[in-house]
């Protein structure tokens, strides 16, 4: 680890960090996993060292940042990348990716979902949410060094002995580690019943678990909930005869605790709606391409103030895990935003839309010392930074989580 001096007191419980910081300062002052204090100049760094009797971690000039937050991913499928066609529509992508899960063994998960959580750490993400529907995340935060947020996924399509397996499944707690958290994904309002949305209550709220659903990704699902019409109508059951917002507002899913993914064919009305319940929304970028979709409806989220974080979702329906990828395709779609708006989206707004609050996504005292040691790149000043990340230049020197050095290139 070369950027680290020999004496560098790397698992201490108080550590000196010298660097720039990209909200302000010359370094950070770290106890016990947690940001005490913000130091703002070169003596400040100094007069820390002379406090506590520690030399510096040494980063140069590199630029430090809080940790990227992805906001919604499906580890699990990583060896999907490459394997499924969206040419053939949602409906038929939906097809192939179901035939494709039945080939798979449970060790084909796991190993899958090791594999992306370090392709996700070694590209600048701290925190991820994933949703597991095979169990393949339990103890991955730990093992990897990862904040993993388990989403654990259920769906019955209206069956109701898939109903009653998925409700004794998630009555049990996740055995999640120190950096995990176990939370729930009822997958979305076109694959879980009445009966099953409802059953569900009793462990949120027994646990006080976060909530993440796919909703209003495409006009087919909707097409289906409200009228039974369209490509849904060949692989689901009897309609609701509603949207999904409204199906899922009549269990008590519109809270601050839950996240809605996609939220690409929202209605003025709904978006009312989230903000009044301060819901976030995550948009995939990749995955969006990757479906050739509709521009994303930016203007209209920005209007009613609902907040928007990124996520990479799965490697059956994009091509990488790395959010700066997702950052830069949010740009190049929507040359409107400007880097700092982006650069939220991938971290203080993961980090409210996973239930964390001025705990992530940003570097400040109280918050989780988890950073991003970036290569400073060809701008040494702010602007030029964001400007370089956000459009996918950016080169990771080290990730830390919760005080500790997780990743550093070259090892």
């Amino acid at each position: 680890m070369s950027n680290l001096t020999d004496t560098a007191p790397v698992s201490s419980p108080v550590q000196i960090h010298r660097g720039q910081l990209l909200e302000g300062g010359a370094g950070l002052l770290v106890r016990r996993g947690t940001v005490e204090r913000v130091l703002a100049s070169e003596d400040a760094v100094r007069r820390a060292c002379r406090e506590h009797g520690l030399p510096a971690i040494e980063h140069g000039d590199a630029w430090l940042t809080p940790g990227l937050v992805n906001a919604h991913a499906h580890l699990e499928l990583g060896s999907y990348r490459g394997r499924l066609d969206p040419g053939l529509g949602f409906v038929g992508w939906i097809r192939s990716l179901v035939r494709l899960r039945a080939t798979m063994e449970a060790g084909a998960f796991r190993a899958a979902a090791r594999e992306g959580a370090r392709r996700v750490l070694a590209t600048g993400t701290t925190a991820v949410a994933d949703i597991d529907s095979t169990g393949a995340s339990q103890g991955l935060a730990d093992e990897i060094g990862l904040r993993v947020h388990s989403y654990r996924e259920v769906l019955d399509a209206g069956d109701v002995e898939r109903s009653r397996e998925a409700l004794e499944r998630v009555a049990k707690p996740l055995a999640v580690g120190e950096l995990g958290q176990e939370a729930l994904a009822p997958h979305a309002p076109y694959t879980t019943s009445s009966e099953l949305l409802a059953g569900l209550r009793a462990s949120i709220e027994a646990r006080d678990l976060r909530v993440a659903i796919h909703w209003a990704e495409s006009e087919e699902e909707e097409d289906w909930l409200e009228r039974g019409e369209g490509p849904f109508a060949e692989i689901l059951r009897s309609s609701p005869g509603v949207r999904g917002l409204e199906l899922l507002g009549r269990h008590g899913f519109l809270e601050a605790r839950t996240t809605l993914v996609h939220g690409n064919q929202a209605r003025p009305e709904e978006l009312r709606r989230l903000h009044d319940a301060g819901i976030s929304v995550v948009h995939c970028p990749g995955t969006h391409a990757f479906f050739g979709r509709a521009e994303f409806p930016w203007e209209l989220y920005r209007r009613h103030g609902v907040l928007v974080a990124l996520g990479t979702d799965s490697l059956a329906s994009n091509t990488d895990l790395d959010l700066t990828r997702e950052m830069a395709l949010v740009r190049t779609a929507n040359p409107g935003l400007s880097p700092g708006e982006v650069w939220r989206m991938a971290t203080r707004n993961g980090a409210r839309a996973l239930g964390w609050g001025e705990s992530l996504g940003r570097l400040a005292p109280g918050a989780r010392a988890d950073f991003v040691v970036w290569e400073s790149g060809s701008r040494s000043d702010r602007e030029g930074f964001l400007e370089e990340v956000t459009s996918g230049a950016g080169s990771v020197r080290a990730v830390w989580v919760e005080g500790l050095q997780r990743f550093a290139s070259g090892d």
